[in-house]
């Protein structure tokens, strides 16, 4: 078991200032005395830089509101849902489409007009996740500084002028450049929309509330199936407008339906909830307050290596960037599925609606998973490890069904290539971390880890392993048995902890601590809730299971 000092190293080193000298939290840095000359007692002198980027903002208008009681809180929560979410929506959607387009151009005429080979189209993805690789630690450090609005934004502007030069590449190495780049400009969004929904709602809330996000990415793939097997049978019986192969023109929809939603996402997305344009101030000071309630903090802009330190030395972290790769490494399945159903026998057409019901499938699955987190207290411990189980039902029919068994066949790839665990995972560790450097750091990293698995994963499906498959199956199946199994782990590790961390502050007492700021104008107080305080400081936070 973990010592006291190992689970809370600010009992003895304090909190990071702004010169990087540690602040005991606790002691006596003196008498602060205020702009009138009074004095304000035992106090610890914090800056900007160690406060909640909302700490002003709450401080100054908490006075000013009625107080926060469950129907207040239920309103504001709804409210929160629908203007952020309609707007949050698209840009899983978008995000989806570009997943799916290459997939869907692999049975549209892509090696007709591309030179490449089978090999050098798997070595599309994973040039794409190498982009990704390159990408995300400095992205989260962008995104912090810059905020979440505009770096999603302009990954999308970009993103789309990328997927539309796809249309004029000829050769293999181009289209790896490409994708080299398009991996690079989408490797943030995922995490930073996360975040940014976990801005907005405490974590019993979130948990169900991402899932929900990120369903609309099962539609967004439902439309590209149908738009791609519309333009497939247009043009097998004509040419398409401007003599335009079929796969280019699903690009160039994708192309445009990007720019139009960028317009409205430029104006009307907000960075935190003191940005909401759809919030008044005291709806402002109550989304706050369910966040407070929590421990959980929502934003700081100023970047702290002390936070990224204590990231890479927390075991969870490890645990949670362990259970990415291993969730992650079956993922290029979902991608050679119009491929593999071809080699069953099927025309790309077939294959073009076959792929209608995995998406349709993946949104059932992640309604029931958003149901069971909202409605029972499973938690996302459980209840990612029970979304796994129709994975490897899947595996296990790949590899026992005849041959001759098409039905049985076209059955398991349907139910094993969607899940929706790598989002609770990706949600879970975010919200199991305050610090809010250190948040932004292991879930960067929990999508580095999941890059370096989609590297990996094409290699699995060489061309020597077709029709059948057998060996590429047999690992996808035990990679979704071992992920689960991580789950239960996370899960068992962090009950140890919250009992821990219960003990240590129940042997400490209550003595409350006060902070104060000296804004220019006034001294304001503050305590624990407004501080940048990573889990491994502030004991009172409580992890989510």
């Amino acid at each position: 078991m973990p010592s006291e000092k190992d689970i809370s190293p600010s009992l003895s080193q304090g909190i990071e200032t702004t010169d990087g000298s540690p602040k005991n939290h606790g002691s006596l840095d003196g008498r602060k005395a205020d702009v009138h000359g009074d004095t304000v007692g035992r106090s610890n002198v914090v800056t900007l830089r160690d406060i909640d980027d909302t700490a002003i903002f709450y401080a100054t208008h908490k006075d000013n509101v009625r107080p926060l009681t469950p129907e207040l809180s239920e309103k504001v929560t709804r409210r929160n849902f629908w203007f952020l979410l309609c707007q949050t929506w698209w840009i899983a959607f978008l995000i989806h489409l570009d997943k799916s387009t290459l997939s869907q151009a692999s049975t549209m005429g892509i090696f007709r007009d591309v030179n490449m080979t089978k090999n050098e189209y798997n070595d599309l993805f994973v040039l794409f996740y190498a982009g990704y690789l390159v990408a995300l630690w400095p992205g989260a450090a962008i995104s912090q500084r810059v905020g979440h609005k505009y770096f999603i934004v302009g990954s999308l502007f970009l993103w789309a002028f990328l997927l539309a030069m796809h249309c004029v590449v000829q050769t293999g190495k181009q289209m790896m450049a490409l994708r080299f780049l398009l991996g690079m400009t989408e490797s943030q969004i995922v995490p930073s929309t996360t975040v940014l929904h976990q801005h907005f709602f405490p974590p019993k809330r979130s948990s169900w509330i991402q899932l929900l996000w990120w369903a609309s990415g099962s539609f967004a793939n439902v439309l590209l199936t149908m738009v791609a097997y519309k333009l497939i049978e247009d043009e097998g019986t004509s040419t398409l407008v401007g003599g335009i192969s079929s796969w280019k023109w699903l690009h160039i929809i994708c192309v445009i339906l990007t720019f139009i939603v960028c317009v409205p996402l430029f104006f009307f997305l907000p960075n935190t909830p003191v940005d909401a344009k759809w919030l008044s101030d005291e709806q402002k000071i109550h989304t706050l307050e369910t966040i407070r309630e929590t421990q959980s903090g929502v934003s700081n802009s100023a970047f702290k290596w002390s936070q990224v330190r204590e990231c890479f030395t927390d075991v969870k972290s490890w645990l949670f960037i362990i259970h990415m790769f291993f969730n992650e490494l079956p993922n290029n399945t979902s991608q050679q599925l119009p491929l593999i159903i071809v080699g069953f026998g099927f025309t790309p057409a077939e294959s073009a609606l076959f792929n209608i019901a995995k998406p349709l499938w993946g949104s059932f699955l992640i309604l029931v998973s958003a149901y069971m987190l909202y409605k029972t207290n499973l938690g996302v411990g459980y209840t990612c490890a029970i979304s796994y189980i129709p994975c490897w039902l899947g595996g296990i029919i790949e590899l026992a069904a005849p041959w001759d068994n098409k039905i049985a066949l076209v059955l398991g790839t349907q139910i094993s290539t969607f899940k929706p665990s790598y989002l609770m995972g990706l949600s879970w560790a975010g919200i199991t971390t305050i610090g809010y450097t250190k948040k932004l750091t292991l879930m960067s990293t929990c999508v580095v880890a999941a890059a370096v698995a989609n590297m990996i994963s094409p290699e699995f499906w060489r061309e020597e392993y077709k029709p059948r498959y057998r060996l590429p199956w047999a690992f996808m199946t035990a990679f979704w048995i071992i992920s689960p199994i991580l789950c239960l782990i996370i899960r068992f590790y962090l009950v140890r902890q919250n009992k821990l961390r219960a003990r240590i502050i129940e042997s400490q007492g209550s003595e409350e601590e006060i902070d104060v700021l000296d804004n220019g104008s006034e001294i304001l107080n503050l305590n624990e809730k407004d501080l940048d305080e990573t889990d491994r400081q502030n004991l009172k936070f409580v992890y989510p299971l």
